[in-house]
């Protein structure tokens, strides 16, 4: 197996922005971008009791963009980020970044909590709230919201867009909620025909008439501008049975929503979580059921100034998130007075237009996978405009990082003054501090920061490449199989070229293989320094070194030879030479007394079934007891029996049903279609997507295979011939070598 060496301690990343701290979070690589003249994106990369990926949205009340809260033409239901970003296109707003806002119930997608956009209330809820005023600017209280009733005698507190429950009372709903109350309970329905429009506005009231009843129903229409009013049927709390029930059409109701007067001119607002911090104190007393567990999370606060801090930390292969009382501290660290966690884990999403582009994009890595789709968003927006001529320019990739000699290709994209994308006014100039260009392509020289400069026209713009002397962390791989090499089994006399790359605590490092240097012992073979490698003529065994700044990796090397006669010039030689010198694949000895392969010859069922267990080191005599259904078991092979029960005790190989019998068929070729089933069986790999819909006979695949298939597709261990899968068809003997070294 590789061994890393660290020959002196690595130095630490200089940053655009090197933080050395003395923050309880060591910085290692903080990057920023504008996208407004109010709006700046922060990638930071981080070490906080592991290492972390935060992105952060920063914010200052009253310029060109503004917050506010969305969450579609519905409460019910949740919808992706990209989703409410077409959605508010078609309402004419670009969005320059956005990240997810509320807990809400996975199943409905309904928010825990208060809901409040353009100044209308669309669902009740008191507690936590981030509210934002008509100027831009956000406060974030612990407030008590009433929505109450009121016709004849009676003064009700009711619940708003909320789903009716045999145990919450009575629910008042909006065309906001749905177009029909959605409750699985049967409830007694009031219509309201609203004088006016069908909305509530905190502190403002709404008179409605009723328009009519119905008993018994789950699920009530709710017409636009109309309100519902229900209770559930079984409902035990009889002085709510008897109000609801005393309505009639004609009746006058009035609705109105309480608040504190100051909280009266927001005009948007979304319930939250926990507070984290209040009056610049770090809270301890956290409610939520993941605080102690380090989790991907979403959070808001407030700096002294009114500045808004959007941040939110990944979950994900390098980043392992944090938990609520480091992330209060990393709060306060970035200055916040006050701030309030929102809804993380996979929800945990920031998303942004960078200048220059029209596509809105991800700008994190959702632990997921991808967008989740959630209740509601807090955005900031600008009116869409269209783009007049450039005056703004930015360079990318404005966040990365490189070891001496590492490439990079540089672009420039251009804005007008609202960071609308324009088109470049000339034809663009690269010069390099730190480093060289050729065109566009940046090569990265000595350590520290290097500075790139796009020159156009009258623009110019730059960003920050920081150049690493010793990585943390590096990869070798067989460039031709684009596979990490753990050892090297290399057959005498032939060639082969290894690529390498590096991260610098899981940050990626742009590299060429003349980053490194490449070492190998003269009597194995050469290497040059673009990690090409040729073996020497006689076997041997030693240790491949590669080396960058302080680093080295250590690779054990052994040259074979391989005495099959048969292979010369054949496309599979390397497959069957590897998995021969590791005793999976044997040879046979033709007239002549010569070792061969047979490499285009078919192979039976058994023999592949033998070459699997070898490549899997199943101890195969450990199932020697194993009882199989097979009639024709008397055919299998003595050599191949063990293999057999095996494969078959593992639920790998299951035969085949012919009138009422099992068959082993061990003599047969085996088809293409059961060799990948049987393969897909080892890893437990199913898979439903349209992989297969690229091959021309994809419709010729058995039923019993095809997700089976599909994920070997999927998983490069085959990649068809000539565009077709051809299922039915044999496998060559160096087809199944190449199937079996793919399996790694």
């Amino acid at each position: 197996m590789k061994k890393w060496i660290i020959k002196a301690a690595a130095a630490a990343l200089a940053i655009h922005m090197l933080l050395s701290t003395a923050l309880a979070a060591e910085v290692l690589q903080e990057s920023s971008l504008p996208l407004a003249d109010s709006l700046e994106l922060t990638k930071t990369f981080m070490v906080n009791g592991g290492t972390q990926k935060e992105h952060i949205l920063t914010y200052s009340p009253g310029g060109d963009v503004k917050p506010m809260v969305v969450f579609g033409d519905t409460l019910y239901g949740r919808s992706t980020m990209d989703y409410m970003r077409d959605y508010l296109k078609e309402k004419g707003y670009t969005v320059a970044g956005g990240v997810n806002a509320a807990f809400f119930d996975l199943k409905n997608g309904l928010p825990m909590g208060m809901v409040v956009t353009e100044g209308i209330l669309r669902a009740s809820g008191s507690g936590v709230t981030l509210g934002i005023r008509k100027d831009g600017n956000v406060i974030m209280e612990d407030v008590t919201l009433e929505v109450r009733g009121a016709w004849g005698s009676e003064d009700i507190l009711l619940h708003y867009n909320q789903l009716l429950t045999e145990n919450n009372g009575m629910v008042l709903y909006s065309n906001d909620f749905d177009t029909k109350t959605k409750s699985d309970v049967a409830g007694y329905h009031v219509l309201l025909k609203a004088e006016g429009d069908a909305e509530l506005t905190l502190g403002g009231e709404v008179e409605c008439t009723v328009a009519k009843v119905a008993q018994n129903t789950k699920s009530c229409s709710i017409p636009e501008g109309y309100f519902v009013l229900s209770l559930a049927e079984a409902a035990t709390y009889e002085p709510f049975r008897n109000a609801i029930r005393s309505l009639k059409p004609g009746d006058t109701v009035t609705f109105c929503a309480q608040i504190a007067s100051h909280w009266e001119n927001v005009e948007y607002a979304v319930g939250a979580g926990d507070f984290l911090v209040q009056d610049g104190v770090v809270r301890s007393d956290f409610t939520h059921t993941s605080a102690d567990s380090k989790a991907g999370r979403t959070a808001v606060g407030v700096k002294a100034n009114g500045d808004v801090v959007c941040y939110t930390v990944d979950e994900e292969s390098v980043s392992k998130g944090i938990t609520m009382a480091m992330l209060a501290e990393r709060l306060v660290e970035l200055g916040c007075v006050t701030a309030v966690n929102l809804d993380g884990g996979g929800s945990t999403c920031v998303g942004v237009t960078q200048p220059g582009d029209t596509a809105f994009t991800t700008a994190n890595e959702p632990s997921d996978g991808q967008q989740r789709a959630c209740a509601n968003f807090l955005f900031f927006v600008r009116p869409t405009k269209a783009a007049q001529g450039a005056s703004k320019l930015f360079v990318y990739p404005y966040d990365r990082a490189a070891l001496p000699g590492g490439k990079i290709t540089m672009t420039a994209k251009a804005t007008d003054s609202n960071y609308m994308a324009s088109a470049l006014p000339a034809a663009v100039t690269w010069t390099a501090d730190g480093g060289t260009m050729s065109g566009s392509v940046f090569t990265a020289g000595s350590v520290g920061g290097a500075t790139v400069t796009a020159i156009c026209g009258d623009l110019s713009g730059s960003a920050v490449i920081e150049v690493v002397q010793t990585p943390t962390s590096m990869q070798i791989v067989r460039e031709e199989w684009e596979l990490p090499v753990e050892e090297l089994l290399v057959e005498t006399g032939t060639s082969l070229d290894l690529t390498a790359s590096a991260e610098y605590q899981g940050l990626s490092l742009a590299a060429t293989d003349r980053s490194f240097t490449w070492d190998v012992p003269q009597e194995l073979g050469t290497i040059s320094e673009d990690g090409s490698f040729t073996a020497a003529a006689e076997e041997g065994s030693g240790t491949l070194t590669v080396s960058c700044g302080d680093l080295d990796v250590e690779i054990p090397l052994e040259l074979r030879t391989n005495p099959m006669t048969d292979l010369e010039g054949h496309w599979a030689r390397e497959f069957i030479s590897q998995l021969y010198f590791r005793d999976v694949l044997k040879g046979s000895e033709n007239q002549q007394g010569e070792l061969v392969y047979r490499p285009d010859a078919s192979m039976t069922r058994q023999e592949f079934v033998v070459a699997l267990m070898r490549w899997l080191e199943v101890d195969v005599d450990s199932y020697a007891g194993v009882e199989t259904p097979f009639a024709d078991s008397s055919q299998i092979a003595s050599w191949a029996l063990n293999a057999m029960k095996a494969a078959y005790k593992l639920e790998y190989f299951t035969g085949s049903q012919e009138n009422g019998k099992v068959y082993a068929q061990p003599n047969s070729t085996i088809t293409r279609e059961a060799a990948m089933t049987i393969l897909a069986r080892t890893r437990k790999a199913t898979s439903d997507s349209d992989a297969l819909e690229e091959f021309e006979d994809e419709k010729t695949v058995s039923d019993w295979a095809r997700e089976a298939l599909t994920a070997m597709v999927e998983q490069g261990v085959i990649n068809g011939i000539g565009g077709k899968l051809q299922p039915q068809g044999n496998v060559t003997r160096s087809q199944v070598a190449k199937m079996l070294f793919m399996m790694k």
